[in-house]
């Protein structure tokens, strides 16, 4: 396997350092670059030899100035052979997919160990795509054809989420069902988990769409 060239774009100062003095001391990594920007990193590597460009890069997407999901078709037309994975305390199925379609090759969580990471560095390197669990599952039931989202959903859940699609508040929707709002605010918690969303704005999408 080739040395590992490794690119660090992440803002939070302690996490960036972090991450750079531990990569930087694997015997398999040749270099560690790192930016507090998509900006900053586009600066770093303009004037550098295509062969001397990382060929893995560790994104995060809450950045100053460029998001790092915008940032991706930017940094892979200066770096069209390295690979990127998103860095992300982020796990919502927006951020992920977006990120995906705009290029990364893998999404992990900033709760990983230091040794994850690498891990997850040599996955990449390798072909693979490493992906925490939770992030696997969401991507593997969006695609699988066969698990319609009515079919998740209780037939109580199903009433909660047309309430909201039809614009009604917590009060009129627990009026509607004879139950508490306490209770539709944990039917809509459970509903959001298994529809692997975060907002009524989703939700409503995914109805638009006939997805339930």
């Amino acid at each position: 396997m080739e040395q590992l060239k490794i690119g660090i774009i992440e803002d939070d100062k302690g996490i960036r350092e972090t991450l750079y003095n531990f990569l930087q001391n694997e015997p398999d990594v040749a270099f560690v670059l790192a930016a507090d920007s998509v900006e900053q990193f586009i600066d770093m590597i303009t004037s550098i030899e295509p062969n001397e460009k990382p060929n893995i890069l560790l994104l995060d997407i809450n950045l100053p100035g460029i998001s790092g999901i915008e940032g991706i078709p930017k940094l892979k037309a200066l770096m069209p052979d390295s690979d990127i994975i998103m860095n992300s305390v982020m796990q919502d199925s927006s951020s992920v997919f977006h990120s995906l379609q705009a290029g990364a090759s893998g999404y992990i969580d900033k709760e990983f160990t230091l040794d994850k990471i690498k891990e997850a560095i040599v996955t990449l390197s390798k072909g693979g795509s490493p992906m925490t669990p939770a992030i696997a599952r969401m991507i593997v039931e969006f695609f699988n054809p066969n698990k319609q989202f009515d079919e998740q959903l209780t037939d109580r859940e199903k009433d909660i989420a047309h309430g909201i699609v039809d614009g009604l508040s917590y009060k009129l929707i627990a009026d509607r069902h004879s139950i508490s709002i306490d209770t539709v605010r944990k039917h809509i918690r459970k509903i959001y988990k298994k529809l692997q969303i975060n907002s009524k704005g989703e939700l409503i999408h995914k109805f638009h769409k006939g997805n339930f």
